[in-house]
């Protein structure tokens, strides 16, 4: 699917154009739900003794707003790009940003991970249905979008509430 000759990127520039289905195991383990496929177009070449990737990733993810819970679609379209580079056992903990291992052996480049982690970090952290959204009541988990809830307003808890109890002659 979303592999990589090095022969050919050492060659000259290689197109990577794939669908990634939603139920493709790269999203098993993470909270994404896609109800299409996401398309992956890319370009890799040659950098020193690495593989610079750079290109875009589509589609629509399936995510909860944060407000009333129901599942709300997210378009996504974001450019990414990525560096595979040869790094040593010594150098792994100062690598910083989007740099991954290139394989010691073999000639496949597999981009299968660098996408899966550049898609998770642009899912946004808090989505809502619509700006309008009145979410859900804190006490009894009713939907307001669809009617107001009858708990009344809530009492305040405060440290001087005892006071109020105090009763002057």
């Amino acid at each position: 699917m979303l592999k990589l000759s090095l022969g050919a990127v050492s060659r000259g520039e290689v197109q990577v154009r794939d669908d990634v289905p939603p139920d493709h195991p790269m999203w098993e383990g993470s909270d994404v739900s896609l109800p299409g496929p996401l398309h992956v177009d890319l370009t890799a070449r040659s950098v020193g003794e690495g593989v610079f990737v750079r290109g875009t990733v589509r589609g629509t993810l399936r995510l909860p707003c944060r407000r009333c819970l129901v599942e709300t679609e997210h378009r996504l379209d974001e450019t990414v790009d990525f560096l595979f580079d040869e790094i040593r056992d010594d150098e792994e903990d100062d690598m910083e940003g989007e740099v991954y291992a290139l394989p010691a052996r073999g000639d496949e480049l597999d981009l299968t991970e660098a996408v899966r982690e550049q898609v998770l970090l642009r899912v946004p952290q808090y989505v809502v249905c619509r700006e309008e959204c009145r979410g859900l009541c804190p006490r009894c988990g009713a939907d307001l979008n669809e009617a107001p809830c009858d708990c009344g307003p809530e009492e305040e808890d405060s440290p001087w509430g005892a006071l109020k109890t105090i009763k002057f002659d």
